[in-house]
């Protein structure tokens, strides 16, 4: 399976064959989920009045996940912020959308250090994941769009937080923002939503009897987006739909590769044989030949 970041393979030579496919077997995280400045991690520059703001701050200073987490619920104004705070989300504008960023920072910071995957698990037992699947059932976009980056990070190579995500609901809510208008809320739910399917079985049958198969085939010809680099979306986009029509160890699903061939996936793959980008190529022309065969 493409069990690595895109941006991880395009690194390694040979990383689009099945045997270098098979050798890593860890989660990878979602290239539109974005990253956050490192000083982000020290300092947040906005501008708010109130109590949830005293809170937030004191939170912030302490690292309180519990106190970040129970400010979620937060619906107190932030006036501004001194820069952007992420790529393509909306800067938060409350309290609670700001204390989802926070949570979202950590995790990502979870992913750039070994030895920092403990906090993946603490904000789990800090109860932030239910009310950040919650987020996606906001009205508000700055919430949706938190809960989207920050799931994406927590699910990556944390079963336990899959868990979590899945039972309280996730799945289904996720799948309704892989049609998004946001280039990279569309891509960062599609691998959120892959990290979650390849922990169970049971998982990626849901997700397939929703439509998911779909979804996927349709992230493979999508508009370039200027916020992010259209051969990394791309290429996420084919590894997302080969680890949903492949076992762990490459073999093919014919149940779901069948879908994947009706859905239109063969000719999508075909242009991006065509690519600029090589890692894109081979990666397209892999899951080409698992998909041949159903067609």
């Amino acid at each position: 399976m493409g069990q690595k970041c895109c941006t991880q393979r395009k690194d390694e030579v040979g990383a689009g064959s099945k045997d270098g496919k098979a050798q890593d077997m860890g989660s990878r995280k979602s290239v539109a989920g974005g990253s956050y400045d490192k000083k982000r991690a020290i300092s947040i520059g906005y501008h708010s009045k109130g109590d949830d703001s005293e809170k937030f701050d004191k939170a912030f200073e302490t690292n309180d996940l519990k106190a970040f987490v129970e400010l979620l619920a937060s619906e107190q104004a932030i006036e501004s912020f001194d820069e952007r705070m992420h790529p393509w989300a909306e800067d938060p504008k409350t309290v609670g959308a700001l204390a989802g960023t926070q949570l979202a920072i950590l995790a990502s910071a979870a992913e750039q250090a070994e030895g920092n995957k403990q906090i993946k698990h603490d904000i789990r037992n800090a109860g932030a994941i239910p009310p950040l699947v919650d987020f996606l059932k906001s009205e508000q976009n700055d919430r949706v769009q938190t809960a989207v980056v920050a799931l994406s990070f927590l699910t990556a190579d944390c079963k336990e937080n899959v868990v979590a995500a899945f039972e309280a609901g996730a799945l289904e809510l996720m799948l309704k923002l892989v049609d998004s208008s946001v280039a990279g809320e569309r891509a960062a739910a599609a691998t959120t939503l892959r990290n979650i399917c390849v922990e169970d079985d049971k998982y990626r049958k849901s997700f397939v009897e929703l439509g998911g198969i779909l979804a996927l085939v349709n992230q493979l010809d999508t508009k370039a987006d200027p916020a992010l680099n259209h051969a990394d979306v791309q290429l996420e986009a084919v590894l997302n739909l080969q680890d949903m029509v492949e076992t762990d160890d490459g073999q093919t699903i014919p149940e779901y590769a069948s879908l994947a061939v009706k859905a239109g996936a063969i000719p999508k793959l075909q242009a991006l044989e065509k690519s600029d980008d090589e890692e894109v190529r081979t990666s397209a022309t892999e899951v080409l030949e698992s998909l041949r065969d159903f067609a």
